[in-house]
């Protein structure tokens, strides 16, 4: 279990999305390798600086993320290399993030009061990058024949460079958030941080995760060093596959003379590894955590599912790796044993059986237009090869009437003329060794055109497809909709007449909207392309009401509630008389106009409107028609019970009357105001 400092230590690596993990011996990887301090916070009153100590500390246990992307540049002298790195953390799981950044405050001013604050952020990320720089990768190199840990082994492990690394986040604390407000600084200073602003943790129905409360997206770009340089003719992948609940790598290796090959892979899952709980001031101290019934230990031979590529300017390496969180505490490692011998046999490339025969229909998309009739994936699908398909060369020629480039490496891309005339070309696939896989001719035509009534709408969207003469009978098309990483999907068979296809928009939100078609058909190579139609789900307008208005001496305050149907923030303008004034503070679903001086405008209606507008700039208004005449007195006579007589000047031209007075000031512009109780 995570301790406080801990999980102080594992904000600054959460924010850094350092989901990377020590190599100690490679075969213990999660074990801390010293106590871990304390990060002191940021005292404002005192001056001083937060400082970090996280060095041998381990996080895999403690940090959840739904998706990460991690690129692996190496170097060309093979001495380091360069990371860029995306992780995503969706939907209820931000919530317990942002719980777990506000918790590390508790005891301090704003700390662990269920609302995260920038003064917070800014708290983590003032450290991030030294803490950062004090971790360790998960990944090691061993350069030789294979090894597979133990220990005492140097697996010559990537470190961090903290200068030029860079450290980023999107939508923490969303500057669209409606219920974002103003806070007190959070380290205890005694005017407050001018600019210190703060959002609830969570919705306040878990079950409703809207636009601005989930979804967090954190980036870091830093470079690495090793400690020996790679040898790049023989070498050892080692990572640390615990907790990579799903992420992807891509390790990007320089181009050498001779191609990268794969000769063996690795894989081992230890259920019986155990973790012990020696911080005494944690609440578990003492426990020793095993691995439930359920998990089982294994070990892979060669078996390793990946995807090794030729580059332009290298080769690449790729793997999606996954960890079932319930197994924790078990150890996960990985070894990838990278040469570039030949191998003892070098057979030529064949065709896979599923790959498209001679004389079949590779589909476009439409007539016109350029797309990718060939690409790497096609090539993994249509090859098997002794160093895997995605290091061949694959070759085409043809497509007379047509455009045929080859547009990156293994990428051909035709346009099609405006006549939309079917073509053919022909493709084959070469080794490192000049071998051939044969060549196969196909034909190039579009199998339908695709319309749609309207492309913005509240509800629906009806997709009308066209098929082509070249389009095989009883064929099965798919639309996908696609938006922020929610999908919609409708499918039919489409065969020699136009046909509709229709998709709700009900669980999608404002703004733009993306369109995948696929289609499969006797025949036919698998179709998919990505289609831009200027697709769009409209934004209804918000709800809103006014629930009162209250007088403050000569000032008028308007106050009520709103509500938007699409989960979009909502801003205000206040206007008077049909002109701009003022401002309107907004807390949770209540809106509340600023003071508005009465005593300044002249005697009688005046009209109060309040304009609401989405993000989608769909606005609405309310209005509320205010009197002020009572502000206004005008005194026509002093009863003075007669005693006394208007006062004479000497010139003997009596004193105005106060009433004479009074309509004198009015006709100049100028109110007498009624002090009200």
């Amino acid at each position: 279990m995570a301790t406080s400092n801990e999980r102080f230590c594992l904000a600054f690596l959460l924010m850094a999305l350092m989901v990377f993990s020590a190599l100690p011996g490679f075969m213990q990887p999660n074990e801390p390798t010293e106590e871990i301090e304390e990060i002191e916070t940021i005292d404002s009153t005192s001056g001083r600086q937060p400082t970090a100590d996280c060095e041998g500390i381990s996080f895999e246990d403690m940090f959840y993320y739904n998706y990460a992307e991690f690129t692996v540049q190496i170097n060309d002298d093979w001495d380091g290399g360069y990371v860029r790195a995306k992780a995503m953390v969706n939907g209820s799981d931000t919530t317990t993030l942002r719980n777990d950044l506000d918790g590390l405050f508790e005891g301090l001013a704003g700390g662990a009061n269920g609302w995260l604050s920038t003064d917070e952020k800014d708290g983590v990320e003032a450290v991030g990058k030294d803490c950062v720089a004090q971790t360790y990768t998960r990944i090691g190199f061993r350069g030789g024949p294979s090894h597979r840990g133990g220990p005492g082994v140097n697996w010559n492990n990537a470190t961090w460079i903290k200068e030029g690394m860079t450290l980023e986040e999107t939508n923490l604390i969303p500057e669209g958030h409606p219920e974002r407000r103003s806070c007190k600084d959070q380290f205890g200073g005694p005017s407050g941080s001018p600019t210190c602003e703060e959002i609830p943790n969570g919705p306040a129905n878990p079950g409703q995760c809207g636009p601005h409360s989930c979804d967090t997206v954190i980036y870091l770009n830093a470079s690495v060093s090793f400690s020996q340089i790679i040898d790049p003719s023989d070498f050892t992948l080692a990572m640390v596959g615990r907790n990579l609940t799903n992420a992807q790598f891509e390790y990007i290796f320089p181009n050498q003379v001779s191609p990268l090959r794969i000769t063996d892979t690795y894989e081992n899952q230890d259920c019986n590894e155990t973790y012990y709980e020696d911080d005494e001031e944690d609440d578990d101290f003492g426990v020793t955590y095993t691995t439930r019934e359920e998990c089982q230990s294994y070990t892979n031979f060669g078996d390793l599912d990946y995807s090794l590529t030729a580059l332009t300017d290298g080769t690449s390496f790729s793997r999606r790796f996954t960890y079932d969180g319930a197994d924790w505490p078990a150890s996960r490692g990985y070894f990838i044993d990278f040469t570039t011998s030949p191998p003892d046999v070098d057979n030529p490339p064949v065709w896979k059986n599923d790959a498209p025969s001679e004389g079949e229909l590779l589909p476009v998309a439409a007539v016109g237009e350029s797309e990718y009739v060939v690409d790497l994936a096609d090539i993994n699908a249509w090859y098997n090869d002794d160093l895997g398909a995605g290091m061949l060369n694959v070759d085409c020629t043809g497509a007379a009437g047509w455009s045929l480039v080859e547009a990156e490496a293994n990428h051909w891309m035709v346009t099609s003329p405006s006549d939309g005339a079917t073509t053919t070309i022909n493709c084959e696939a070469i080794d490192s060794s000049g071998q051939s896989s044969g060549a196969r001719t196909f034909s190039i035509a579009p199998i339908f055109s695709v319309s749609v009534a309207s492309a913005q709408s509240l509800d629906d969207l009806t997709f009308t497809m066209t098929p082509t003469s070249e389009a095989p009978d009883s064929m099965s098309v798919s639309v996908t909709l696609m938006q922020n990483n929610v999908e919609v999907s409708n499918s039919m068979s489409l065969d020699t007449a136009a046909a509709d296809i229709v998709l709700s928009l009900s669980t999608l939100i404002p703004g733009n909207v993306n369109a995948k078609i696929s289609a499969s058909g006797i025949g036919m190579a698998p179709f998919e392309y990505n289609y831009d139609l200027g697709l769009a789900k409209l934004s209804l307008a918000p709800s809103v009401q006014i629930t009162g208005g209250e007088w403050v001496s000569s000032n008028y305050i308007l106050r009520g509630q709103f509500f938007d149907p699409d989960g979009e923030a909502v801003s205000f303008t206040l206007k008077l008389d049909g002109v701009q004034a003022g401002q309107v503070s907004v807390a949770g679903n209540q809106w509340v106009t600023d003071e508005i001086p009465f005593d300044l405008l002249i005697e009688g209606v005046h009209n109060v409107t309040i304009e609401a507008c989405d993000n989608s700039g769909v606005c609405v208004s309310v209005s509320e028609d205010v009197d002020n005449t009572f502000l206004f007195q005008v005194i026509d006579d002093i009863d003075d019970g007669g005693t006394n007589k208007p006062a004479v000047e000497e010139s003997g031209l009596p004193a105005a009357s106060i009433g004479l007075t009074m309509m004198a000031l009015l006709g100049a512009g100028i109110a007498v105001r009624r002090r009200l109780s």
